[in-house]
C-alpha cells in the first residue's frame, strides 16, 4: 500500500466503478479525496465510503464538459486543503455504438468532449491551480485497450481514448522540469457496472447466453480473465507514490495481457 498520508487527490468519475474504487483506495492510503462527476447522489455514496476509512471527502457536482466546472472543481480543492497532489481523470463515457457511415455529430463530439477535452480541461487548471506553482504534482489519465486494438462501431471511443497518449506524453515534457508526472492507465475490460451492461445489452441485441459473450471477453487476454478495478486501484496507486519516481510521459497497459503495445 503506498503512503500518501495528507495528500490531496481529485478522482473525476468518482460516482461507479473504477472511480469508486480508486477513491476508497486512496483515502485508504491515508489521501484527502475530493470527487466530482455529474450524478451527485452516487458522489455522496462515495464521500461516505471514503469517510468510513477515515479519510476527508468533498463532493463536487460537475460536467466536465463544461470549463467553469472543471476550474470549480480544482478550486475547490485548492480552497479547502490549501493543494493538490494528484489528478485523476477517469471520467469518460462509451458513447452509441455505431459505424462511421452513420455516425452522428452529437455522438462523435459528445465522446471526444467528455473523454478528451474534459481530461485536457483537468489537467490545465490543476497544473495552473496548484500543481505548476508548487513544482510538484502527479496527473494521471485513464485511457482504453479499445484504443490500440479498435473494434467496428468504435470509432469515437477509439479516437478519443487514443487522444490521451499524445496528451499525456506532450504534458510530460512541459512539466517534467517542474517534478510533475504524467501517465496514461491504458484499461482492458475491467469487470463491474459497465461491462455488466455491455454483456446485458449484447446479449438482448444478438440474443446469445451472457456466458459466451463473458467469455470472450476474457479470452484474448493472456491471463485469460477480466481485470479486477481493485488491480486498477493498485497501479494507479504506485503511480501516484514515490516509488514510481522515474516513470513519466508513459502508458501503461493494465489489461490482463489483452494488449501489450
Amino acid at each position: 500500500m503506498a503512503d500518501l498520508d495528507g495528500r490531496v487527490v481529485v478522482v473525476t468519475g468518482a460516482g461507479t466503478g473504477v472511480g469508486r474504487v480508486l477513491a476508497t483506495r486512496y483515502a485508504q492510503a491515508g489521501a484527502r479525496v475530493l470527487v466530482a462527476a455529474r450524478r451527485v447522489e452516487l458522489l455522496e455514496e462515495t464521500a461516505a465510503m471514503v469517510r468510513d476509512e477515515g479519510a476527508e471527502a468533498a463532493v463536487v457536482g460537475a460536467d466536465l464538459r463544461v470549463e467553469d466546472d472543471c476550474r470549480r472543481v480544482v478550486a475547490t480543492a485548492v480552497e479547502r486543503w490549501g493543494g493538490l497532489d494528484v489528478l485523476l481523470n477517469n471520467a469518460a463515457v462509451p458513447g452509441r455504438d455505431m459505424p462511421v457511415s452513420e455516425m452522428t455529430l452529437d455522438n462523435w463530439n459528445d465522446t471526444i468532449a467528455t473523454n478528451v477535452t474534459g481530461p485536457m480541461l483537468m489537467a490545465r487548471e490543476a497544473l495552473s491551480q496548484a500543481m505548476v506553482p508548487a513544482r510538484s504534482g502527479n496527473i494521471q489519465f485513464f485511457s482504453s485497450g479499445a484504443a490500440k486494438a479498435v473494434r467496428p462501431k468504435k470509432s469515437h471511443y477509439a479516437v478519443a481514448k487514443m487522444g490521451l497518449l499524445p496528451l499525456t506524453r506532450t504534458l510530460a515534457l512541459e512539466v517534467g522540469e517542474l517534478g510533475i508526472r504524467v501517465n496514461t492507465l491504458v484499461l482492458g475490460a475491467v469487470s463491474g457496472e459497465l461491462v455488466d451492461a455491455w454483456l446485458d445489452r449484447v446479449a438482448a441485441e444478438k440474443g446469445t447466453d451472457r456466458a459466451v459473450l463473458l467469455a470472450e471477453l476474457g479470452k484474448d487476454a493472456a491471463l485469460r480473465r477480466l481485470v479486477d478495478p481493485g488491480e486498477v486501484a493498485d497501479t494507479s496507486l504506485w503511480l501516484a507514490s514515490d516509488a514510481s519516481s522515474a516513470i513519466t510521459g508513459q502508458d501503461i497497459n493494465v489489461t490482463a495481457g489483452a494488449e501489450m503495445r
